[in-house]
């Protein structure tokens, strides 16, 4: 506030030339004047707007348009962070809390720290009524939560307002995950103020709920994510993609060969990157395909076999017309009897039995339509003939090898037996 007293040019020059109660005309003088001024009187409680006029070394006096000027007492001053001191200066507006009305001579007292955190008090009820999200520090934590920094207030964010800690029942596991929470950042909804009571209640876990609801409207089938397991079973694993937003990997959408349990793949805390299938905002459902983003077997295939080349097959069913045979993981080709070397009345069944290992040659591989043409007719008996031989050959230099390993892990000569031992 700003007071202005109306001088006139009468009252200038009594006050310069009387000292007195009275000018030579009877008028009060100028110090009657101010002595009269019906100064407004602040009261203990209130948060006033003063301006600084002077900072000394210990203490900092303030006009807060009252008929004293207020002081922040040196007590105050030395507790107050060297850093925000260095940056009040003279005429600079600032809040105070006044703590002590003069009597007589006594000193017009207030608190520029309690004035400070009046405003924070203030601040923080005008974002719950609004419902806003704020992001506060966590610096401390105890039995029942964490403790988070508003300015200068602090809040509390109890144990069952914190997601990250929900399904952490074991005592000292939940106590280092709090610890780990020290000096990291929260996203927070006010849900309880009492500044009379400096009560300050916040939760995590309905900031998330909003998020979560925003992101679950804005994801799209076909959108590229990365997320984190969170959990396994053994029909998929558990994606968190963000802001509490947790997606199902289905087991047969993780890779392109079969997969018996998720854990063949993941462990907890893995990060992975995957595709949108499907969402349904209002379920809170989200499936996830990581499949589509790893290249199929059919493009390794036909990036390393052309028609023409020759391949080792296992048969893996035979039919009236022919039989399937598995030419490497995850590819089957068909060897039509028209393919194979059958007299024209004989079943592919007098030729082939499932688990056979036969050499076939590539006829036609389609990948759009997963399609692969084999034919043993179309193998030369020499080409038959040095294929065997290799296979005999690897056969013996594998039953070598075993050898060797059997002979190597074979005492030569039986352990002395000490008679302790048997006793």
């Amino acid at each position: 506030m700003q007071y202005t007293l109306m001088i006139t040019e009468e009252n200038k020059t009594n006050s310069n030339t009387n000292t007195g109660n009275e000018n030579d005309n009877g008028h009060p003088s100028f110090f009657e004047l101010i002595e009269e001024y019906d100064f407004p009187q602040p009261k203990r409680g209130d948060i006033i707007r003063g301006e600084i006029l002077r900072i000394d070394e210990d203490v900092v006096f303030i006009d807060i348009g009252s008929k004293r000027d207020a002081m922040v007492p040196h007590q105050e001053i030395e507790q107050l962070d060297e850093a925000f001191l260095q940056t009040l200066s003279t005429g600079d507006t600032v809040p105070v809390y006044v703590t002590r009305t003069p009597v007589g001579s006594e000193q017009l007292l207030v608190s520029l720290e309690r004035g400070l955190q009046e405003l924070d008090w203030e601040r923080a009820t005008k974002l719950q009524e609004e419902d806003e999200t704020i992001e506060l520090e966590v610096i401390n934590y105890n039995k029942g939560g964490v403790v988070v920094e508003f300015g200068r207030i602090q809040g509390f964010v109890p144990n069952s307002h914190i997601p990250a800690i929900q399904n952490v029942y074991n005592h000292d596991q939940r106590t280092s995950a709090k610890s780990k929470m020290v000096g990291s950042s929260l996203n927070l909804k006010i849900i309880e103020i009492e500044p009379a009571r400096e009560r300050f209640v916040l939760s995590a876990k309905s900031a998330q709920n909003e998020q979560r609801q925003e992101l679950l409207e804005e994801l799209s089938v076909g959108d590229r994510v990365k997320g984190k397991v969170v959990n396994m079973k053994p029909y998929g694993a558990f994606i968190d993609i963000g802001n509490g937003v947790v997606g199902l990997l289905h087991v047969s959408r993780m890779a392109w060969e079969h997969i018996d349990h998720p854990r063949d793949l993941f462990a907890v805390g893995d990060e992975v990157e995957v595709v949108v299938d499907k969402v349904q905002a209002e379920k809170e459902k989200v499936s996830l395909n990581r499949k589509v983003l790893l290249p199929s077997p059919w493009q390794l295939f036909a990036e390393q076999w052309t028609a023409g080349d020759l391949l080792e097959g296992e048969v893996t069913a035979v039919v009236d017309f022919g039989a399937f045979v598995r030419v490497a993981e995850g590819i089957e080709g068909l060897l039509h009897k028209n393919e194979m070397t059958l007299p024209s009345d004989a079943e592919p069944s007098m030729a082939l039995a499932e688990g056979d290992i036969i050499l076939v040659r590539l006829v036609q591989i389609d990948v759009e339509q997963e399609r692969l043409s084999l034919s043993t007719r179309r193998v030369t008996a020499a080409e038959e003939i040095s294929w065997m031989q290799t296979r005999q050959e690897e056969r013996a230099e594998d039953f070598e090898a075993e050898e060797v390993g059997e002979a190597q892990t074979r005492p030569d000569e039986e352990p002395e037996v000490q008679k302790e031992e048997v006793e």
